[in-house]
């Protein structure tokens, strides 16, 4: 009986000071400034080699491509170009719900940006969003090429290289906009 009682007590010491830790991780985790974790997403995108631009088409199925976006702004906010006429826009027109998905191969972290698709057909916009290569793929820009802005919604981020981790319910470490 005695010995019975004894496993029973490390037993639950053991399993108390395994919720213990966790509970521990998970408050570090809470911790992260939001300023901090922004500076880490950063970090990725920039390093990032996979980029993916993720729609929703007409029957609700997400519909994923690899694209080179522009490097995010102060807030932020994403820009992307693409011609008028892809598939990518009659999904944006339909529904604006987009994610864009940055892979950091090497430092094993990604970040996933949810937000609101807008296109924009503004001339000093497009103008500021080219990349002179293109024309080969737009060669009348002012009918051929289009902008997608991206306003972030939410920001997830995972990163073994900056031991930002899932907590205990699996939820990943994300900034809200």
């Amino acid at each position: 009986m005695r010995i019975l009682f004894f496993v029973f007590v490390i037993v639950f010491v053991l399993i108390s000071s395994l919720l213990t830790a966790q509970e521990l991780e998970d408050k570090m985790q809470q911790e992260i400034s939001r300023d901090s974790l922004l500076s880490v997403a950063r970090t990725i995108i920039d390093s990032a080699k996979c980029r993916i631009f993720i729609t929703v088409d007409e029957n609700g199925k997400p519909q994923a491509r690899t694209m080179s976006p522009f490097p995010t702004e102060e807030n932020m906010v994403i820009w992307l170009g693409t011609n008028p006429g892809s598939r990518k826009v009659k999904q944006i027109k339909n529904n604006p719900n987009v994610i864009v998905y940055y892979y950091d191969t090497k430092g094993l972290s990604y970040v996933s940006v949810s937000g609101q698709a807008r296109l924009v057909n503004d001339p000093d916009k497009k103008a500021h969003y080219w990349v002179e290569s293109w024309t080969r793929y737009y060669p009348d820009p002012d009918k051929d090429y289009i902008l997608i802005e991206v306003i972030p919604k939410r920001l997830e981020i995972c990163s073994f290289k900056h031991k930002l981790f899932w907590d205990s319910t699996g939820k990943p470490a994300f900034v809200e906009f």
